[in-house]
């Protein structure tokens, strides 16, 4: 990870201002590249009081300010070339419904050809995975499916849930793929995982019920989730053609928006773990 990634971090703790990677993320979709200090001054941060907080700074006009201001307006030219130094963005989506003509599966292709320059999208299903049974675990250990499943897992940068939504709530199939792949160790698998939540429904609210049901379970495993925008396709019925190729417009807009924004958070995730481990 190049150190100029590394400025960012230090230098928003220095201005005063969150540097989790999602408000890295937010800063560097809402403002690069910033060609000078009156444009990061002028800039429509997060709220005005933080706003206002950057232009007394400025005012100050003090040694320190001037060389921050150049800094971090270097930083972000640089941003565009930085974050396509660190390598490609690979994410596993994983479908989560078993049947054949799956709007949810045929989402995450949809993203797969969709994807951002720098990322790549591999789908997988849950085909294969038992039911959840102690005594299976016990007598036979992790099924092979599980463990194949765990392993793309941990090869990919990122995941993508794409879940569907049965009567209001988290389909069964896919808490239970979760739940086995939670036992073959679970803070390796999950802890601190970049994570995105996307889903398609033929019901009319999209799939926010499933979406919001997944909470509980994600913050238990510990996942790092995007929550800088949100996906949830309503009437799937009518966006996807006979052959499961998403032919509605304003939802492969969406779509792609989304995972521009699910691309910044991977790369600002990644250089808040670099800084951690370089600390």
């Amino acid at each position: 990870m190049s150190d100029n990634l590394f400025r960012f971090h230090d230098l928003f703790a220095q201005l005063g201002l969150p540097n989790t990677p999602e408000a890295i993320a937010s800063f560097l979709e809402k403002h690069r590249p910033l060609p000078n200090d009156i444009l990061l001054a002028d800039a429509p941060f997060w709220n005005e009081s933080q706003a206002e907080f950057i232009r007394e700074k400025r005012l100050l006009d003090s040694p320190e300010w001037i060389q921050i201001i150049d800094q971090l307006s270097e930083a972000l030219r640089q941003t565009t070339g930085v974050l396509n130094l660190s390598g490609p963005c690979r994410v596993l989506a994983l479908s989560g419904s078993l049947r054949q003509r799956s709007f949810n599966t045929a989402l995450a292709h949809a993203a797969q050809a969709l994807a951002p320059q720098g990322m790549s999208i591999d789908v997988a299903t849950l085909h294969g995975i038992p039911l959840y049974d102690g005594d299976i675990e016990s007598k036979d250990g992790i099924p092979d499916a599980v463990l194949s499943l765990k392993e793309k897992i941990l090869s990919a940068d990122a995941l993508l849930l794409v879940t569907p939504e049965y009567n209001n709530g988290v389909p069964g199939v896919f808490k239970n793929g979760i739940d086995w792949l939670s036992r073959t160790d679970m803070k390796t698998i999950f802890s601190g995982r970049i994570t995105g939540l996307i889903g398609a429904s033929m019901g009319g609210f999209g799939t926010i019920s499933s979406q919001t049901a997944w909470l509980p379970t994600l913050k238990m495993l510990g996942v790092s989730l995007y929550s800088g925008s949100s996906l949830l396709v309503s009437r799937a019925q009518n966006s996807f053609d006979a052959e499961g190729k998403l032919q509605d417009e304003t939802i492969q807009k969406m779509l792609s928006s989304y995972l521009q924004g699910f691309q910044t958070f991977v790369h600002a995730s990644q250089m808040a773990k670099a800084q951690e481990r370089k600390s």
